[in-house]
């Protein structure tokens, strides 16, 4: 089951968090009983990862590097079962021994979004020797608009590496990694760690701590890895100082893995890889977002743009405007109730709803001859959510 803290609706209160003091030196195994949990998947209900929080990627082609699975969303492949996630690979031997993998990734992508935060994951991992690549991670939520690196990734758990393989840690190196746009390029940045023994078929705690100075990993309390993204170090990091969505999935070869071709898959398959729960607690910093969250459109609103005009012709000229509203996330928001004034050749206040666009249409009773006129936003308003007027792309317009 899905669970969201009142706390969790709309910004959460800025303060400072014991849990990542004590974390950034490596000191805590779990977040401090000072902070607070926000947001918890225990996958404890349905047979299958509730529609409202999770959707799927679906599909083959590669994914980017080379995998070689396709994923589903086939209960063979993902279902929930005795309180977990399992996300199986499976492989199908078909004419001329041509063998075909399937898999699964999930997302909260638009639906449950994190921008800052303690976030972790208990996880079994399964025997990945050789060719299975379990992941933890989030893309930026604007993946969609900017695509990647652009919107920025960060991984915080991934194992099975080619570098693991040849060294014969697979089922003990974890790594974590930054990606991010750099100078119209490309830029990454991580490191991994040797767990003491195997880990395959064992629960172990991974966690993400995320302020707007610093990004941190770790492994049942044991760091693997930091980046500082604070503005005096890194310059070109806007990609970590926005909305995240998490995605949860297990590939099968690919360039991570340095196996690029069916035969060199030797792991044993079908393959398990569970998850037990998922939590984000509020490091002093974390903001939530996405259509789970506060109702539809998330749990802050703001104008993303104002688009003035005219409505007839003659002396019967209407002023006219149609205003965006967006969440946190950048996904539109239907059902906000914009208040808008129009001044000049059309004086009036008028107020309209925004419809599945996003957009409300605002459109003055006053009538002119000529349309020269200002128009202004003066108060949006939603259930459950909060008008943050500090973010508006603009607030005002003029024809």
């Amino acid at each position: 089951m899905n669970r969201v803290s009142s706390a969790a609706i709309g910004q959460i209160a800025r303060r400072t968090s014991l849990a990542w003091l004590l974390g950034a030196a490596g000191l805590a195994s779990s977040p401090s009983i000072h902070a607070q949990l926000i947001w918890s998947e225990e996958f404890d209900t349905g047979s299958a990862p509730d529609a409202t929080v999770w959707s799927y990627d679906l599909g083959a082609g590669g994914w980017g590097n080379s995998e070689l699975q396709e994923y589903t969303s086939e209960p063979s492949n993902v279902r929930v079962e005795g309180g977990n996630l399992v996300i199986t690979a499976r492989e199908q031997v078909l004419r001329g021994k041509r063998r075909k993998f399937t898999s699964a990734r999930i997302k909260t992508e638009d639906k449950l979004t994190v921008q800052y935060g303690t976030i972790e994951a208990r996880i079994m991992v399964p025997d990945l020797a050789d060719g299975l690549w379990p992941a933890f991670w989030t893309l930026g939520n604007n993946l969609a608009e900017v695509g990647w690196p652009d919107c920025g990734e960060l991984d915080v758990m991934e194992m099975g590496s080619e570098a693991a393989i040849q060294a014969g840690v697979v089922n003990r190196r974890v790594s974590s990694t930054a990606h991010w746009e750099h100078g119209n390029g490309y830029a990454g940045y991580g490191l991994s760690y040797d767990y003491p023994s195997d880990i395959n078929g064992t629960w172990r705690t991974f966690r993400m701590e995320w302020t707007p100075d610093l990004i941190s990993t770790y492994i049942d309390g044991t760091w693997i890895w930091s980046i500082d993204i604070s503005s005096s170090s890194c310059t070109d990091c806007e990609e970590f100082h926005q909305p995240h969505f998490i995605i949860l999935n297990l590939a099968v070869g690919g360039s991570y893995t340095g196996l690029f071709r069916a035969s060199e898959i030797t792991a044993a398959l079908p393959a398990e890889y569970r998850v037990d729960w998922v939590r984000i607690y509020d490091n002093g910093h974390t903001l939530l977002g996405g259509s789970s969250i506060g109702g539809t459109g998330g749990a802050e609103l703001h104008v993303d743009s104002i688009v003035p005009g005219v409505q007839g012709g003659g002396p019967n000229k209407r002023a006219k405007a149609a205003v965006a509203i967006v969440d946190e996330t950048g996904i539109p928001v239907e059902g906000a109730t914009v208040t808008a004034t129009f001044s000049g050749t059309h004086n009036e206040t008028v107020i309209a709803t925004s419809g599945a666009d996003g957009v409300a249409q605002l459109v003055t009773s006053v009538k002119s001859r000529s349309a020269a006129f200002d128009v202004c936003v003066d108060d949006v308003q939603k259930a459950s959510a909060t008008y943050d007027s500090a973010a508006n792309v603009e607030t005002c317009d003029t024809y």
